[in-house]
């Protein structure tokens, strides 16, 4: 299993972001099942891998993402060919979240999109917007050693109280590292 995250077939209908909407072109359609459809198979981490999805883990090498008081996100396979392309496309999405389970395994929880904000900035007159929500901005430094990005997490596999596109699930709960 590769550990390395560098950065630098569409179901249904393909989503785009393009200026600061997302555009659906499946008549009447969220784009949500459309999602869940391309991201199925990505409930086997070895099928994520197949499709160059690797863990990502923070600048301490902790992969279980929390935030005490608001819950957590979980842990993170992200493809570093789509975080590169510097384009958001929602059947494609960046990265997937999988939350420990009570078991100790790992289930698909969200998916996540993710685009460098300077990359974005340079071709845009605003922050990228899909489904109708404007993505999270994570400022530089941070806990990643990432520049600054954007991000918006879609809780397709779990339920999350504080939203569908909430960052943080109060029900993800990491244990300890």
């Amino acid at each position: 299993m590769s550990h390395r995250i560098l950065l630098g077939s569409a179901v249904g209908a393909a989503l785009l972001v393009t200026g600061t909407t997302a555009v659906a072109r499946a008549s009447g359609s969220d784009g949500l099942g459309e999602v869940r459809s391309a991201t199925v198979k990505f409930h086997s981490i070895a099928v994520a891998e197949q499709h160059d999805y690797a863990l990502l883990t923070d600048a301490h090498k902790i992969a279980c993402i929390d935030m005490p008081g608001m819950g957590g996100m979980g842990v993170h396979w992200a493809n570093s060919d789509l975080v590169a392309d510097k384009r958001i496309q929602a059947t494609r999405p960046e990265a997937l979240v999988y939350a420990p389970t009570r078991g100790g395994t790992l289930s698909l929880a969200a998916v996540e999109y993710v685009v460098l904000k300077a990359d974005w900035d340079g071709t845009h007159p605003g922050p990228p917007r899909l489904f109708g929500h404007t993505f999270d901005v994570t400022a530089a430094p941070n806990r990643y050693g990432l520049p600054a990005f954007y991000s918006l997490h879609a809780w397709l596999w779990k339920r999350n109280p504080a939203g569908r596109f909430a960052m943080w699930n109060p029900n993800v709960i990491c244990p300890p590292e």
